[in-house]
């Protein structure tokens, strides 16, 4: 009995110091590894540069609607007529030709009242100006009210200013872009001693075209139209070798 107690005691013992063993083997492959990892994770460091640029825009789309409402639709027409004919004349008289004044077909719309009688008919016409020239296109849509005192019904939409020369901006801002990340790595890298290397690889974000000193941004890019002075963002995600 007591041979095999000392059998079994020395197999315990042997097994325990087996399992010590694979454990001690194994947290040194796991400690390996994690430095390891550590390591790589160090040698690169990614950073988001941007590049600022006012513009002025240089394009502009005005439109607005005329439109009139008579119990007889010859009536209306006849009014509708009349009121494109003092808008026509107005804008001649400030500098516009005929080329440059766009107006749309005539819509026609029934109405009707409670018990669905038909009481008359309201037409609606469209008219669009474009012209590189903004300030007139600023001026117009804000004098063009003037005409309701001639009795004239006109809805004036805000103009659209536009910036069209944005392609020929983008190697600029993104090159512009790509020097504040490495600028933004290498005061990063003086923290810690090194230096930084060659890009590894590098992601243009979306352009920002937004009204001047307005601080918003859209994850799917902004292209303002409501404002003359605008600003471009352009940002560069870059990831970047760290050197010892």
């Amino acid at each position: 009995m007591a041979d095999d107690e000392k059998r079994n005691g020395d197999g315990g013992r042997f097994m325990a110091s087996v399992i010590i063993g694979i454990a001690l083997i194994v947290c040194t492959w796991i400690g390996t590894n994690t430095i390891e990892r550590v390591k790589g994770f160090g040698q690169t460091i990614t950073v988001t540069g941007a590049a600022y640029k006012p513009i002025r825009s240089d394009y502009a789309i005005w439109e607005g609607w005329l439109s009139t409402s008579a119990a007889q639709l010859e009536s209306a027409y006849a009014t509708l007529k009349r009121d494109r004919g003092v808008l026509e004349e107005y804008l001649r008289g400030r500098d516009l030709n005929d080329d440059q004044i766009e107006v749309g077909n005539v819509q026609i719309m029934k109405d009707y009242n409670r018990d669905r009688v038909l009481t008359g008919y309201t037409l609606r016409q469209k008219f669009r100006i474009e012209l590189a020239d903004i300030d007139r296109i600023a001026r117009l849509g804000r004098e063009v009210s003037s005409l309701i005192e001639e009795g004239v019904q006109i809805e004036s939409y805000p103009p659209k200013y536009l910036f069209t020369r944005l392609d020929s901006l983008k190697i600029e801002m993104i090159g512009a872009a790509t020097e504040n990340a490495k600028m933004r790595a290498q005061q990063l890298a003086q923290t810690t001693g090194r230096q930084v290397g060659s890009p590894t690889s590098a992601r243009v974000g979306v352009f920002q075209i937004r009204p001047l000193h307005s601080q918003e941004v859209s994850g799917m890019g902004m292209s303002d139209v409501s404002s003359i002075d605008k600003e471009i963002v352009s940002t560069v995600h870059v990831s970047f070798l760290f050197e010892d």
